[in-house]
């Protein structure tokens, strides 16, 4: 009986791969009889000596490959089953000790047969390389070589005394070439040569034998010739090895040289030829014949260890397969276990007790899974409910944050992670009094009370900016049990700010309209006091005159005050065109730097022009108010060589304006709240002007920022969206 586990990895221990068990069972059987066979060949055939060392090193190198793909399989197997016994599966112990039987069964028969080959090669070599073998081998090269040196000394002999002949009849001789020729042809027949020629140092012939054609038509080496002038026999060997010439000067000619050859038997030829060839390659071998023992040696441990780690991978997979179909029923309920429901047992035998444990198990396995698949379904209703809270929230613009009874966050909406300037992944999971501990004392009044809501204004500081937020706090219920909790909140601060702007808008027309009324007559009276009632004694008109300016003067501060307060109360409405805003900058800065030489103000701006839609007369009076504050803060704190720089630079949207001075900066306290009327950082300001100028540019659909620069020093920025005309042109 077979089991497999379904979607598992577990091996397959179905028939198609108790099968493939089997083929491989077969290819290393067929692998070891290959082995055998090379071998044998390599040492029967002994005209292939010279070449066993390479065979042998091809069937080595064969099998020391084969061995290492074995070797890899079975350490892979040794680590699964180690790893199974470590996890105490079934099967491993019984596993360990079949691949042990199977290596003690198959060691000691592959060590006592290597040995006895070992001991036959070694015997087999020791009598191939005896020294009776040896002398007789080598006295064989000695009686070729002698074979060759008689005819050697014959052709030098037959040669010299060929040469005292034609010395002795020379003179007779040259006098008729046809009788030369034929004196030339007797000499070769008497002595047993097989042609002869008579030349000069040139190369012409003097006079030859009848079948001297190889002679006549073979270049003369120029190096013979200088030998033979020195008296020397030459004696050489024709590049084929079938002929011996010998090459001597006959002393009666004038340079003449007598050139004579013998054919040698080229089966004589051949035969000393192999002998001296089988002598080198017996004398190679001779020489590797210790190399040979230990290839062979080499070769037959390794087809030894090949055949036990074979037995060893054998045993292995054989105890893997009698063991898996109990680890496999194991396995699925270690799976089951932990939470792979879809493991099955694949029975594929009749029934006994085995399969009708694993039907048994496969219906409780049926049954669980039905339960999951319910299970599933309802935490899938649970998830689209929340998936359709949570696309509800996101459209909200109020935040919401959801909590568990113990305070943690479990749904933030977006409104609520802008707000607070969290991540809805930093949000989740955190403890509300982490994110937000100013609702701390929020959700301690409705832990602690009775009511199901609470609601109340938290003020919050998020980027140095104050938000002002309407909060309210519900607590979710379930059967009378407080689950959770829902916070909500709303950004009330520029309705705040807005209230407060019109209440001191009101309070500024009604104190304007109380107090301008009066300041005319006073004016007046006091002119009049001036004409009429101005003493004649000097002392006294001085003083009276004193007196009468220090009325005029604080008549005037006191309308000037009431002007500012007109202009906050009654803001004209913008009329807006279209402006090129560098210009309207640098008419300011030109009007400021004339008034006093000792602050320095600097402009950049792009290269090409910049418009907006703006007031140009509102664009005026902020530059001019934030350029006035600016130097204001540098002179009233004393700022040694003040410095102004207003940078202007645009993106495809938007102009941006940035005014920065090296003063001491804004108050880091109240810099939320600069913008209110009648808040102001200075001894001598009236807190107007940033109000006024946050007003002309919010009617101008734009922005204005309060911050201090890293460097020191104030930096207000102001951004502008730029003219119709323009951004179609940077678009384009």
């Amino acid at each position: 009986m077979q089991f497999r586990i379904t979607k598992s990895l577990l091996p397959d221990t179905s028939e198609t791969s108790f099968r493939k068990l089997l083929q491989l069972i077969a290819a290393v059987v067929l692998i070891s009889v290959l082995f055998s066979i090379f071998s044998f060949l390599a040492l029967s055939t002994v005209e292939t000596l010279p070449q066993q060392s390479e065979l042998l090193l091809s069937i080595f190198a064969i099998a020391s490959l084969c061995l290492v793909g074995l070797l890899f399989l079975i350490v892979r197997q040794i680590i699964r089953l180690f790893i199974e016994k470590k996890r105490k599966q079934a099967g491993s112990q019984l596993q360990v000790r079949l691949a042990v039987l199977f290596g003690v069964i198959t060691v000691f028969p592959s060590i006592i047969v290597a040995s006895f080959a070992v001991s036959v090669v070694d015997y087999s070599l020791r009598g191939w390389f005896s020294e009776r073998i040896s002398t007789a081998v080598n006295d064989s090269v000695t009686i070729a070589d002698a074979y060759l040196e008689e005819h050697t000394r014959s052709v030098r002999g037959q040669v010299l005394a060929m040469a005292n002949d034609v010395n002795r009849d020379g003179l007779k001789l040259a006098q008729n070439k046809q009788i030369f020729n034929r004196f030339i042809t007797d000499q070769v027949g008497i002595r047993n040569l097989s042609e002869a020629v008579i030349l000069d140092g040139t190369g012409q012939i003097i006079a030859k034998s009848r079948f001297a054609f190889s002679i006549i038509f073979s270049d003369l080496n120029r190096e013979w010739l200088e030998r033979a002038r020195n008296d020397e026999v030459v004696i050489s060997r024709t590049e084929d090895n079938t002929k011996i010439q010998a090459l001597v000067k006959l002393n009666n000619f004038v340079d003449a040289y007598l050139l004579v050859g013998r054919f040698i038997d080229s089966d004589v030829l051949e035969a000393v030829d192999k002998t001296r060839l089988a002598v080198s390659d017996y004398q190679s071998l001779s020489i590797r014949q210790f190399d040979l023992q230990i290839s062979m040696a080499a070769i037959f441990a390794v087809i030894s260890l090949f055949l036990l780690l074979s037995a060893l991978w054998i045993g292995l997979s054989l105890s893997g397969a009698i063991t898996n179909p109990l680890r496999g029923i194991i396995s699925v309920a270690d799976a089951v276990r932990a939470g792979n429901l879809n493991s099955r047992v694949d029975v594929k035998t009749d029934l006994d007790e085995i399969s009708l444990l694993g039907s048994s198990f496969n219906s409780m396995m049926d049954d669980l899974s039905s339960s999951q698949r319910q299970l599933v379904h309802a935490n899938k209703q649970l998830d689209q409910r929340r998936e359709f809270t949570e696309a509800v929230l996101s459209g909200v613009s109020s935040g919401v944050i959801g909590l568990t009874r113990e305070g943690i966050v479990t749904l933030p909406n977006t409104a609520a992670c802008t707000l607070l300037d969290y991540s809805k992944e930093q949000m989740i999971g955190s403890q509300l009094t982490d994110v937000l501990p100013e609702f701390a004392e929020l959700l301690s009044a409705i832990k602690q009370g009775k009511k199901r809501q609470y609601n109340t204004e938290v003020m919050i500081v998020r980027n140095d900016q104050q938000l002002f937020l309407q909060a309210g706090i519900t607590s979710e219920k379930i059967e009378g049990r407080i689950v959770g909790y829902i916070v909500t909140f709303d950004d009330v601060t520029d309705l705040l700010s807005a209230q407060r702007k019109a209440a001191w808008s009101d309070i500024a027309r009604r104190i304007a309209h109380e107090i301008k009324n009066p300041l005319t007559p006073i004016e007046l009276a006091a002119d009049r006091l001036k004409k009429k009632y101005r003493p004649d004694d000097p002392e006294k008109a001085k003083q009276f005159d004193q007196f009468l300016t220090i009325i005029s003067r604080q008549v005037g501060d006191i309308g000037r005050l009431v002007d500012e307060f007109s202009s906050f109360a009654r803001m004209p409405a913008a009329i807006l065109t279209k402006q090129e805003i560098s210009a309207l900058i640098e008419e300011q800065i030109t009007l400021y730097q004339n008034e006093d030489e000792l602050i320095q103000i600097s402009f950049s701006k792009p290269p090409h022009p910049i418009y907006i839609d703006a007031d140009s007369g509102l664009i005026r009076q902020v530059v001019a108010n934030l350029l006035q504050n600016a130097i204001d803060s540098t002179t009233e704190n004393k700022v040694e060589n003040p410095l102004i720089r207003v940078d202007l630079r645009c993106d495809s949207a938007s102009a941006f304006i940035e005014i920065k001075d090296n003063g001491p900066g804004f108050q880091t306290k109240n810099l939320a709240k600069l913008f209110e009327p009648y808040v102001t950082g200075r001894d001598a300001g009236t807190g107007l002007g940033l109000a006024i100028a946050q007003k002309i540019i919010q009617d101008h659909a734009g922005q204005i920022k309060l911050q201090n620069h890293h460097e020191g020093g104030a930096l207000i920025t102001i951004s502008i969206p730029l003219s119709g005309e323009k951004k179609s042109k940077d678009d384009a």
